[in-house]
């Protein structure tokens, strides 16, 4: 790490040939170089005080000699330490903050941090002197800055700039930014996020959302509603149907029965999500929520909007079968009382049994099973039940010989699952059973600490003991903070 007068010498020197070559580009004709220096300079680009000129207004400094000031004043390793606060305030709120309070000059260092922070008086000196920046993509990621306000961390709803960050995408959106802007995640380009997806999906931020949506935001992108259904609290999913997003949008309503949320459930059957679309599984609402082992009163909101109970999976399985097969008693219950045809094979009656056993008599039924192996498609039972934290099916199933490490959902194993919920009970179960530690899923490449990292901030079930899950892995020498790179979706 350079000195701080190192630091200054080096931004310095940086920055003096990134306008020489700036200007040489230019100079030779190149396109990109040519609009660059057009936004800020007049005239053909025949001097290095306009390439310089550029370089200070593209980072918000109204003049080549007050960003050489401040590079001087500040000692910032700007380029290098600049980015890396910007890609922080993007992704990790904890880190950007401790790096503010490590290096307080971050604060002041130009327009796309005055963007992710919500520092509104900078932007508004740095658009009034550069107008031609409202739009213009830029910054260590090459977005437009209202991408920068609405991604920011600093403008989730839990954060005390949120409104802050609000009061910026107000100036911009005044001063003629398109609301909707997207940006493309390399690793998944085939899913535009879109400056609204930000604002309701990723931060919650109602008041913002309202302002992307009052300039004109599209409720059609398929990634807000969906995203905005993984909060508890249910404001930017109302604002959304209230303006005209669809209640029907690619799995929204499965999405929501991913977590125990009656309110959202019945919030989007009452816009008119229809219980019976097919999932690309070939699943309907039912049976989305039996395997998410949702409660009987979600399933039961599903029956009164019309789901058909005896809708079959591809596989010829029904929602009666899936509570039976999974041990869910009351919610088989349910389906019986409401005409759900009740057959159900030898071998699903038996794991229901067993599942519902005492343990000390798991392995006299296993014994006794109606089968001397278990089919494949029951082995991928194992990951499944460990998500509902049916520790007893698993328990079964182990016994009767599954491997521990069956792959099932996104390739992740049993213990996946049970770290990304926080189930102890069910962590040490299948630890003493040798699951490894290491096994990477085939969706995110992470091993089941990384799952538990990643569970502890975005899993809302509500009933996951993380620091007793963390205090078993290290106690069997996992190696921690391995954490997966969900996708959007």
């Amino acid at each position: 790490m350079p000195t701080e007068p190192e630091a200054v010498r080096l931004n310095l020197e940086y920055y003096r040939k990134s306008a020489k070559s700036l200007l040489k580009a230019a100079q030779s004709g190149d396109a990109a170089a040519l609009e660059r220096m057009a936004r800020f300079s007049s005239g053909a680009p025949a001097a290095l005080h306009q390439a310089q000129l550029t370089l200070a207004r593209e980072q918000g400094f109204a003049s080549w000699p007050r960003f050489r000031a401040f590079l001087v004043e500040s000692a910032l390793d700007f380029q290098g330490l600049t980015a890396k606060f910007i890609d922080a305030a993007l992704d990790d709120l904890r880190l950007a903050d401790e790096m503010l309070e490590r290096h307080p000059a971050l604060g002041r260092a130009g327009f796309f941090v005055a963007l992710v922070l919500g520092d509104r008086k900078r932007v508004e000196r740095a658009i009034g002197d550069s107008p031609t920046l409202v739009n213009a993509k830029g910054g260590p990621k090459n977005w437009q800055p209202l991408l920068y306000v609405c991604f920011s961390r600093f403008a989730a709803a839990r954060s005390p700039r949120a409104s802050e960050l609000a009061d910026v995408a107000r100036l911009l959106l005044a001063q003629g930014a398109d609301p909707n802007a997207s940006q493309i995640d390399a690793r998944y380009p085939e899913w535009p996020l879109p400056c609204l997806y930000a604002a309701s999906g990723l931060n919650n931020n109602v008041e913002l959302a309202r302002l992307l949506l009052d300039a004109g935001a599209r409720t059609d992108d398929n990634e807000s509603l969906y995203h905005s259904t993984e909060h508890p609290d249910l404001a930017c999913v109302r604002l959304l149907l209230e303006r005209g997003a669809s209640p029907n949008s690619p799995n929204s309503l499965n999405h929501m029965l991913d977590w125990e949320a009656l309110e959202g459930v019945r919030l989007l059957l009452a816009a008119g999500a229809d219980p019976n679309s097919v999932n690309q599984r070939g699943e309907t609402s039912l049976h989305w929520a039996v395997w998410r082992g949702r409660s009987a009163p979600i399933v039961e909101a599903l029956l009164n909007a019309g789901a058909s109970i005896d809708s079959r999976r591809p596989d010829g399985t029904t929602a009666y079968v899936l509570a039976v097969r999974s041990g869910q008693t009351e919610t088989a219950k349910l389906l019986a009382s409401r005409g759900a045809n009740t057959e159900v094979s030898a071998l699903d009656r038996f794991i229901a049994d067993c599942a519902a056993a005492d343990p000390a008599d798991v392995a006299r039924l296993v014994a006794a099973a109606p089968v001397e192996k278990l089919p494949e498609e029951y082995a991928r039972l194992m990951p499944e039940m460990a998500s509902n934290h049916r520790t007893s099916a698993v328990r079964v199933l182990l016994a009767a010989g599954v491997p521990v490490d069956t792959r099932g959902e996104h390739g992740a194993t049993a213990l996946h699952w049970a770290c990304w919920k926080g189930y102890p009970d069910l962590v040490k179960l299948l630890l003493d059973h040798g699951a490894s530690l290491t096994i990477e899923d085939m969706a995110f490449h992470a091993p089941p600490p990384g799952w538990l990292d990643h569970g502890r901030e975005n899993c809302h079930e509500g009933d996951g003991d993380y620091p007793a899950v963390e205090q078993l892995l290290r106690a069997a020498g996992a190696k921690m903070n391995d954490s997966p790179q969900l996708p959007a979706r």
